[in-house]
Order: C-alpha cells, then sequence, then structure tokens
C-alpha cells in the first residue's frame, strides 16, 4: 500500500507572510494541530504545529519566523511501512505528503491506525512517540 492510498488530500495551508492571529484562527475553525507553510507553487517551506505557535511565539507574528523548516516528509509514491519508519524514528504524528516537491497531502498516524494490518508498526511508532527526546 503507498502512501496516496491512506494519506488525506484536503489540507490547508498558511503563507509564509501569514499571520500568528491568522494562524490561530485556522488551527482553531479547522480544529487542526498541524499547519503547512507553501509558496504560491504550493512547494513545502515548512510546517507549524500548535506546539510551535505557542514555543515560538516570541519569535515573530509570520509563519516564516514561527515555523519549522525542512521538516519530515514522504513522498506520496512511498510504501506506507516507509512513512511507518519516520514516525517511529522522529517521533511525529503527521507527516507532509510531497509530490514533486509539491504538497499534495497529509498522513497522520491516526491514518495508519485505522490499517489492521499495520498493528506492529503501530505499537512501535506509539512507544517512540511516548518515549521520543
Amino acid at each position: 500500500m503507498l502512501v496516496k492510498d491512506l494519506m488525506s488530500a484536503s489540507v490547508i495551508s498558511v503563507k509564509p507572510d501569514d499571520t500568528y492571529e491568522q494562524i490561530s484562527f485556522i488551527m482553531r475553525c479547522e480544529d487542526i494541530g498541524i499547519v503547512p507553510v507553501c509558496d504560491i507553487q504550493n512547494h513545502l517551506l515548512g510546517v507549524i504545529t500548535d506546539r510551535d505557535m505557542i514555543m515560538r511565539q516570541g519569535l515573530g507574528n509570520t509563519a516564516e519566523k514561527i515555523m519549522t523548516k525542512s521538516p519530515v516528509t514522504v513522498n506520496s509514491g512511498d510504501d506506507i511501512h516507509q512513512a511507518a519508519l519516520k514516525f517511529s524514528k522522529y517521533g511525529i504524528r503527521r507527516l507532509p505528503v510531497l509530490d514533486s516537491g509539491r504538497l499534495v497531502g497529509m498522513l497522520s498516524f491516526k491514518d495508519l491506525a485505522k490499517k489492521k494490518f499495520l498493528a506492529a508498526e503501530i505499537g512501535h511508532i506509539l512507544y517512540n512517540i511516548c518515549n521520543f527526546k
């Protein structure tokens, strides 16, 4: 199974010059914990998590100042097991999905949990997320 078969294709992103207030509003209204930051061609520049919003609030008022640059990503054509390894290795719960460098979706730990054949990976990922340093 490939990443594109499990990912969510409808992803809300922000631009580098969007403000803290705009990003906060989007995250609240859409009930999401991560927002990709993209340029006008939809190339991924970084991501902003709800934790970033709290921890980096004093660093600036724009997405460019708050975002995590060079986030861990997967490609839409990657095998789902490769994505599972990234979740586990980096202790993360969401991965931006790229196709030719452009954002095409988001894959979450929850997306993997829906597939019973990934049960062993799910346990390993959950352990690593809980114990990530």
